[in-house]
């Protein structure tokens, strides 16, 4: 099963790969996995992420593993932290030349970006940026949450525009500057499927544009009263009860909990006892949708 010379580098990685792939007859295998890899230095363990690129997931997970326990602690010297960019690199050249592993390499960037240098970091999101998938565009958007300083709201802005992916959305609502979330307000409103992300963006907004209101209520009623409550814009007890009945309770959307909650911070006393009054209309409307969801 396992050869019995494991002496240097190559002998301990293969004597890693045969329990992960193989396994191990004993009753802590998994751990023994864990704590031979443990015993690899960081030169060791780099060499082992490199020539196992092709391994079962088990074996490449539990090596990146080891990876980011040792980044995370920030106790590796300078020398180490060479041999991690240097992986880092030989990595994405071997990414352009095997195609077939670039899934496998653009996890190991992903996971192991927000410990790289600063340069580094630049041109693997450029590298990102370019390539113009949705593949590379989230994990992009990923970096760019765990690095800041990275984020590049027009750049983001301008894949939104051209993508309408939503994951853009919610980085813009969540660290473009307030200033800018004000410019490009009704545009989110107009195209987001997901409320939360405009309310999120309308709330951290330096200002919600008049013309903009008309757009959250049409696209996004529970939403809008959310706003209306939280923002305190005066909005009347009729408008209020209309957006609330009109709002869903399905499984795909359910938005009325929302409105209805609204409703409650504005002191709508009225309106809160006018919707238990129309329970019944309710309930129908709720079947009647429920009937009309696929499957």
């Amino acid at each position: 099963m396992i050869a019995p010379d494991h002496s240097g580098p190559g002998g301990m990685i293969d004597r890693i790969r045969a329990i992960a792939v193989e396994g191990l007859p004993h009753p802590d295998g998994g751990s023994l996995l864990h704590a031979y890899i443990a015993c690899l230095s960081v030169s060791e363990l780099c060499l082992a992420i490199t020539a196992t690129l092709d391994a079962p997931l088990k074996l490449r997970l539990a090596l990146r593993r080891r990876l980011l326990r040792l980044l995370r602690d920030d106790q590796l010297n300078e020398s180490d932290r060479k041999r991690v960019r240097d992986l880092i690199e030989r990595s994405r050249a071997t990414g352009l030349d095997n195609p077939a592993s670039r899934r496998v390499i653009e996890a190991l960037l992903s996971a192991t970006f927000e410990f790289l240098p600063r340069p580094q970091q630049q041109s693997i999101i450029e590298n990102w940026m370019d390539r113009g998938t949705r593949g590379a565009a989230a994990r992009w958007l990923k970096a760019v949450a765990q690095v800041p300083a990275l984020f590049d709201e027009a750049a983001v802005m301008a894949y939104f525009r051209s993508s309408y992916d939503e994951r853009a959305a919610r980085r813009l609502a969540n660290q473009a500057s307030p200033a800018y979330l004000a410019e490009i307000l009704p545009e989110l409103a107009d195209n987001c499927e997901e409320g939360w992300i405009v309310s999120r963006a309308a709330m951290r907004a330096q200002t919600v544009d008049e013309a903009v209101w008309p757009i959250i209520r049409s696209k996004h009623p529970a939403t809008y009263l959310y706003l209306c409550a939280r923002r305190g814009r005066g909005v009347s007890e009729a408008e209020a009860l209309e957006l609330v009945m009109n709002c869903p309770n399905s499984i795909m959307n359910a938005t009325r909990g929302l409105a209805i909650w609204a409703v409650g911070q504005m002191g709508m006393i009225r309106v809160l006892d006018e919707i238990v009054a129309r329970g019944e209309e309710l309930h129908r409307r709720d079947l009647e949708e429920f009937d009309r969801f696929p499957g």
